[in-house]
């Protein structure tokens, strides 16, 4: 049902190699106030899952925008006698643990320290598990390991993006609830890192190509295709919500290399 719309907007947003488009139905004042009322109905968990989903985009976004095969990810586990005792000292020692790795890399001149990283910290009352996951530029692998003091297992490995760049490794890392700490957020990561580039326009598509295009997927995604002819579009959604009227469509693109 497009008549509600007053228009559509096409926001692309681009991180490394991989591109997403989301079109989505504008509103005017008014319309714009009933849908926000009818939101706030949403049970908390609705909210919560949906925050989750929306930290877990960010996330992929800056892997994709920031690490490629060159860098590395790494698990980083604590044995009995080194285990923190909350999640805020579990925070502070990885922390220091970035510092060192951070001042080997400038002592050696191979540049500035780049990270993403997740803490998980699981509390099972007589047991609690803590371990990190981190991204990463930094350039060897044994040093990153010899260079942990938190005992337990250390696992290095390198990047090994896919069609989808890095998304599979950023659901992985935040499939159980991450503690970092700060605003209780799902990961942390360093200032030095790239955002992705984000374009909008409300021009360039009209209400009208999204009622042709949503009839037939393929139509969609040729009409995908001709907007970003560098990229391949690897994968093509059209939804519609219970909130808010008209469509919803992304489109996720692969740069040809």
């Amino acid at each position: 049902d497009n008549h509600n719309a007053i228009g559509y907007r096409m926001k692309t947003i681009t991180a490394g190699t991989i591109r997403e488009c989301e079109i989505y139905p504008l509103f005017n004042r008014a319309q714009t106030a009933a849908i926000r009322r009818r939101r706030q109905k949403t049970t908390r968990k609705a909210q919560r899952d949906l925050n989750k989903r929306n930290a877990q985009k960010t996330l992929i976004r800056l892997l994709n925008a920031n690490f490629t095969s060159a860098d590395i990810w790494g698990t980083f586990t604590y044995n009995e006698k080194n285990l923190p005792d909350s999640p805020e000292a579990a925070h502070k020692v990885f922390r220091n643990y970035l510092r060192r790795l951070g001042y080997y890399m400038q002592r050696k001149g191979l540049g500035e320290l780049k990270y993403v990283f997740v803490t998980e910290y699981i509390d099972k009352g007589e047991e609690i598990r803590i371990h990190h996951h981190v991204i990463t530029n930094f350039p060897n692998r044994d040093i990153a390991e010899e260079k942990w003091r938190g005992g337990g297992r250390t696992q290095t490995r390198r990047l090994q993006p896919d069609e989808a760049g890095l998304e599979g490794l950023g659901r992985y890392i935040t499939k159980n609830r991450g503690v970092t700490v700060k605003n209780n957020r799902l990961w942390a990561a360093s200032h030095n890192l790239k955002r992705p580039k984000i374009t909008v326009s409300d021009t360039a598509i009209t209400r009208r190509q999204v009622q042709r295009i949503c009839a037939f997927m393929t139509d969609t995604k040729e009409f995908i295709r001709r907007k970003n002819e560098a990229y391949s579009v690897t994968a093509v959604k059209i939804k519609y919500s219970d909130y808010v009227p008209g469509a919803y469509i992304y489109a996720k693109m692969r740069l040809n290399q």
